[in-house]
């Protein structure tokens, strides 16, 4: 998903937010990349993009001055997924492509720089630190 607006999806903040209602709203890892908020990081990004873009990106936005989000479905560490018969097939090969390979690729990431919770990389801002 590309999205030309100013910051994130519909003109949402691309980093972590306080919304008025009091929750915090943690949207996915973007980049800019032109007049572009490109997703990276997390879930099939993470699992199709080469892991020297998933580097690169979490270096740009640490340059920033912000954390990088990354996440995984728990489905996407796991190669034994059932596939879903009837699943239109570009669903089905985006939904299976690179799952052998994920966990370890999440391995070395975790491996090369420090990584937290939510709560704890964020605390000074969820007044908790």
């Amino acid at each position: 998903m590309l999205t030309r607006r100013g910051n994130g999806a519909y003109g949402a903040s691309r980093f972590a937010t306080r919304l008025d209602a009091g929750l915090w709203e943690f949207p996915v890892s973007t980049v800019r990349a032109r007049r572009y908020n490109c997703p990276v990081a997390g879930g099939a990004y993470f699992r199709l993009l080469p892991l020297w873009v998933t580097r690169r990106a979490i270096e740009r936005i640490n340059a920033e001055g912000r954390p990088a989000v990354v996440y995984l479905h728990p489905w996407e560490v796991d190669p034994e997924e059932p596939v879903v018969p009837r699943a239109p097939l570009l669903a089905r090969v985006r939904h299976r492509l690179n799952l052998s390979r994920t966990e370890a690729r999440l391995r070395r990431l975790l491996g090369e720089r420090p990584f937290g919770p939510l709560c704890e990389v964020f605390a000074a801002e969820l007044g908790q630190g």
